[in-house]
């Protein structure tokens, strides 16, 4: 009686193990692709299908989950795991899914390859070895009683490790997903959310600031919000290394199609937007864009002498324009160039006597960031980039 009691119950905490675990399993694997690597399943959707099919993160989710899912029910079906081992037939499914997000900067020219060609076969042979010794050697351990607490502790924690070695195995460069991110939104048309992505991050690296400026050039923005993001890498951050191994090339294509040349070999990036102005490449769009490189390059004096040959209105100006012709005056009192603006007298009052206030002090630059850091005054006469030239 007592040892039928026993199989009963043992029988019953299997059985809601292995409910619990599908459960568990389904919600992270849907939590893991929906929220942490929807860029990626996307981008791969982009290369397996060719762009021509629509592409939804909340179903594509759930159909990959369900999918991993009824593998294992199929893998434990035919290995028939039981004991403390029960949810180890979820190894499979945890590490395809592992696999099918670890995915590099050279997506679009070898999607999933490099050494999973062939450690996922050589990893799932070890498994088949694992489970068959399992079977054969260890038969009577898996089909001996056991308490049901040592059950579910043993079956969950080899769970949890599972769990963990998938987040490790998937990408977790936060730069390549911010950049799949940014495009992805470019391509949607939705630019203001593009310029957006990765705004609080303290070191964006060069694509990340170059497709932001790309962005806001779609959206014509660029004069009106470039500074309002950190601009490490001065007139650099304007454009794409195509040859850097830490960026798609597939967004250096993009940037450069719309711009509509590619810069020489060397070629300095004022330089180029130079160039594209006097070919007349994009009318607009290279005017704005030399505009935005001759003021990352802090060259006020070449600013001002381009705005003066443009038919831009003073009153109509974007905000960064403005506030360099202010600057130009303050620094050229003699210069016929003035930006009349009571708002921005005010506020060029109140960064002057910030300035003086902390002269000196260690904390002075961090308080002027803090304040006034999406300015252009702090831009030029305050951060590190390249000198007036």
């Amino acid at each position: 009686m007592m040892q039928d009691r026993r199989e009963q119950k043992q029988k019953r905490t299997a059985r809601h193990l292995t409910l619990v675990c599908g459960v568990l399993f389904f919600v992270f694997s849907f939590v893991y692709l929906f929220i942490l690597q929807s860029d990626v399943i996307e981008a791969l959707h982009q290369l397996l299908s060719g762009g021509k099919t629509r592409f939804s993160a909340f179903w594509s989710s759930s159909l990959i989950s369900v999918a991993l899912l009824l593998l294992r029910w199929g893998i434990n079906a035919l290995m028939g795991l039981k004991g403390a081992v029960r949810t180890f037939s979820y190894f499979p499914s945890f590490l395809l899914l592992g696999v099918m997000t670890d995915v590099g900067y050279n997506l679009h020219e070898k999607g999933i390859t490099g050494c999973w060609a062939w450690l996922l076969p050589l990893l799932l042979l070890v498994y088949l070895l694992v489970v068959y010794a399992l079977r054969r050697l260890f038969r009577s351990w898996l089909n001996a009683e056991m308490e049901s607490s040592m059950m579910v502790i043993g079956n969950l924690t080899l769970f949890l490790g599972m769990m963990l070695m998938t987040m490790c195995i998937g990408n977790t460069d936060i730069h390549l997903h911010h950049e799949l991110a940014i495009a992805k939104s470019i391509r949607k048309g939705d630019y203001a959310e593009a310029r957006r992505i990765g705004a609080k991050v303290n070191d964006p690296n060069r694509t990340l600031t170059a497709l932001r400026a790309y962005a806001m050039s779609k959206e014509g923005t660029l004069g009106e919000c470039l500074f309002q993001y950190p601009q490490p890498y001065g007139v650099s951050g304007l454009l794409i290394d195509a040859t850097d191994g830490a960026t798609l090339p597939s967004s250096a294509d993009s940037l450069y199609a719309y711009l509509g040349a590619v810069p020489h070999q060397g070629e300095h990036p004022v330089d180029f937007f130079r160039r594209l102005c006097s070919d007349e490449t994009e009318g607009f769009v290279a005017q704005d864009y030399y505009l935005s490189a001759l003021l990352l390059d802090k060259r006020l004096d070449a600013f001002v002498a381009v705005f003066k040959g443009t038919e831009m209105a003073s009153d109509t100006l974007p905000r960064y324009y403005r506030e360099a012709l202010y600057l130009y005056g303050k620094l050229h009192p003699s210069s016929d160039v003035r930006m009349e603006d009571e708002a921005m007298e005010a506020q060029w009052q109140a960064y002057e006597a910030l300035q003086k206030e902390w002269a000196g002090t260690v904390g002075e630059g961090n308080r002027l960031r803090r304040k006034f850091g999406d300015t252009y005054w702090w831009y030029y006469l305050n951060s590190n980039n390249s000198v007036d030239r």
